[in-house]
């Protein structure tokens, strides 16, 4: 094995063979360098994505959120809010009201979802950071405001940076109420005054407004129900474990966990990742190709050296064995130069943004770094040439073995 080994790393490293077998074999180098590398960045920036689309979620939905299995409101008669929040992990406990609105500003009018929050909880969301223009204040001593979704506002043709008081009228349906014969009174009706923009992402923007808790109730007749109840966790709190406390004292509500309330976000980025990696694979395997053919030329090459060492005792075994670690010699330094360059290429992502967004809620692309996917793509590069290797060295090493054959 010393004397395969040191052979092989002669073949890749030798000063005086400066020939067009080694261009080559750094050319096969160099290809599966730049595939493990486009793994790391490519892996890396969907990480990124995920821990953006987490924020933006974690600034917009708690971390569990409670409905009712029937109907669309839970009477505070029906929830034990006590029990709720004695339970270990929780953090706080708020009311939630999510009903659909008509709203109108001018001649432009559209139906969008209101999200009114009791205020205690409204302090533990980072709502602030998702704030486009103007500011996220929805009550100011006896005067309520409208936090708009960009998609809300676009749909309204408000102008996006409300450089003066901008009103629009709220109409929410009146339960039991038919628009039909009692058009009318079929909705209670206010204006407030827009404060601000938010944005979040496509869907949620063109889809919520914020409203003050107390409007929302006098809107929608609710003075002693809500729509949900969301609660926050504390820092170390186990999602799990909460979840299945929540489901003893709480058994007449659907428990949610951010993850599940957004499933198909979570899931389609997962998918998007994990069909990415298959597709570079299926490009790594191609560029796999590349060492073989270097590998066949330097066989052709070294086919005198190949007798000689027959000649002095060599077996099929370790003639094999040479060219097989010449192989994933090649695998292993591109493996290791491509992880290096790709992790180094988000680095300098991370701290100096090469890449920029426009129009999105972040200045530049978002990129993390997980050292699990890093090795995974490491031994995935590597496992997949040394394959190659193993599987058709032998096959490419037959004609010699049969030189020899009938040479003895």
């Amino acid at each position: 094995m010393k004397i395969s080994f040191f052979i092989a790393r002669r073949y890749l490293f030798a000063k005086k063979s400066r020939n067009i077998i080694n261009v080559i074999s750094l050319i096969s180098l160099g290809v599966v360098a730049f595939v493990a590398a486009a793994m790391v960045i490519v892996m890396s920036a969907f990480s990124g994505l995920e821990l953006l689309i987490e924020d933006l979620f974690d600034s917009f939905d708690a971390p569990i959120t409670l409905v009712a299995k029937e109907g669309n409101t839970l009477p505070d008669s029906t929830i034990d809010y006590a029990a709720i929040q004695a339970i270990p992990g929780i953090e706080t406990v708020g009311k939630v009201i999510e009903q659909d609105a008509w709203l109108q500003f001018n001649n432009a009018n559209t139906v969008a979802t209101v999200k009114a929050i009791e205020p205690q909880f409204l302090k533990t969301l980072s709502i602030d950071s998702l704030i486009y223009s103007g500011e996220f204040i929805l009550q100011k001593d006896s005067f309520n405001f409208a936090v708009l979704g960009l998609g809300v506002r676009g749909e309204l043709q408000i102008p996006s940076e409300l450089l003066e008081p901008i009103y629009i009228t709220v109409r929410t349906p009146v339960a039991g109420r038919r628009l039909s014969t009692q058009r009318e009174n079929a909705f209670n009706e206010t204006q407030v005054r827009v404060k601000g923009i938010f944005s979040s992402n496509a869907e949620l923007d063109r889809k919520f407004f914020f409203l003050p808790f107390r409007l929302a109730q006098e809107l929608y007749e609710l003075d002693s129900a809500c729509t949900a109840i969301e609660i926050q966790l504390a820092p170390n709190a186990d999602v799990d474990e909460v979840k299945a406390a929540l489901k003893t004292v709480a058994p007449n509500t659907v428990i949610e966990t951010r993850e599940e309330k957004n499933a198909l976000v979570y899931k389609t980025n997962a998918s998007e990742k994990w069909a990415t990696f298959l597709i570079l694979v299926f490009i790594l395997i191609l560029a796999s190709f590349n060492i073989l053919a270097s590998l066949t030329l330097l066989i052709i090459e070294k086919k005198k050296d190949i007798y000689i060492m027959y000649a002095m005792g060599a077996t099929r075994p370790m003639i094999k064995r040479i060219f097989i670690m010449e192989g994933v010699f090649i695998n292993f330094l591109g493996a290791a130069l491509g992880t290096v360059l790709g992790i180094g290429l988000c680095l300098l992502q991370q701290h100096f943004g090469l890449v920029r967004m426009q129009g999105a809620v972040v200045d530049f692309y978002p990129v993390h770094v997980e050292p699990s996917f890093v090795t995974i793509i490491f031994f995935t590069v590597l496992g997949i040439g040394s394959i190659f290797c193993l599987i058709f060295v032998p096959q490419l090493l037959k004609r010699f073995q049969y030189r020899r054959e009938s040479t003895d």
